[in-house]
């Protein structure tokens, strides 16, 4: 879960590592990265058919990220000058459901947003609502080889993959886009072969599935700052993901996943 926001004026990198201070207790373990590219999205009635391009700026300060993660590994937090970050990583077989996920990213921008008053800056006008969900498909679970993944998710490929006499197939990427427009949104629905980084390493199926949309005017309220319209958008794209997942996703895959229209 995730909100771009307009860096607020004083705000500089001494202040993410006293936010650090003040969340500790719960995320002990940090490290700084580089900051998250900004994301330049137009929700105008053209629409956008391309990732956008690379975006330069000039700035007299370095930026980094700051990466806040719990002592078991599961839950990080993640702030820059523009963006507040937090996600759960599975290091367990406990799924968390987006619920717990959301109390805890509303946690943390309601800290956020306290610190920032605590040194007297103002708070950012929040500018981009954005959710994701990451699926693995391990290797001989439901799929040997790439041919088998139209069996998995028929709503994405409706047929077998052609074949190249000689040649074997070893993945394929792709990216679909659905549009919202009242209200504005997007989903990105990404595809991929890829690798566990546990051991033994085994190949995995990558899915993800990206909903983003604008808060204030362009998302057709006033408001643009304040939980309320984080929370809209991001139970908006929490909907729209499962229920898109639902839809591309084969009774059998489904079956064996155990998944009921109640989960999430």
């Amino acid at each position: 879960m995730s909100v771009q926001f307009d860096p607020p004026k004083g705000l500089n990198q001494a202040h993410l590592g006293a936010f650090w201070v003040t969340q500790r207790e719960t995320l002990p373990n940090v490290r700084a990265m580089p900051p998250i590219a900004m994301t330049n999205e137009d929700f105008g009635s053209q629409g956008q058919w391309l990732s956008p391009s690379l975006q330069l700026a000039l700035t007299s300060e370095p930026d980094c990220r700051l990466q806040m993660t719990s002592a078991d590994d599961q839950w990080m937090c993640q702030v820059q000058r523009n963006r507040l970050v937090f996600n759960w990583r599975k290091r367990t077989k406990d799924y968390p459901r987006f619920g717990v996920t959301w109390d805890r990213f509303r946690d943390a921008w309601q800290a956020w947003q306290a610190f920032l008053g605590d040194y007297k800056i103002v708070p950012p006008k929040s500018r981009l609502w954005e959710l994701t969900y990451v699926n693995r498909v391990p290797k001989y679970n439901l799929w040997s080889e790439p041919s088998d993944w139209p069996k998995i998710f028929p709503g994405l490929w409706g047929g077998g993959f052609a074949a190249s006499e000689g040649a074997e197939l070893r993945g394929f990427q792709g990216q679909w886009i659905w549009e919202l427009t009242d209200p504005p949104a997007r989903l990105f629905v990404e595809s991929k072969p890829g690798r566990s980084v546990g051991e033994p390493h085994q190949d995995v199926l990558l899915l993800s599935l990206t909903a983003r949309g604008p808060i204030g005017a362009d998302s057709g309220t006033a408001k643009d700052s304040g939980i309320d319209p984080i929370e809209s958008g991001i139970g908006r794209g929490h909907e729209w993901i499962v229920r898109t997942f639902d839809g591309i996703a084969s009774d059998l895959a489904k079956s064996a996943w155990r998944r009921h229209a109640d989960l999430d």
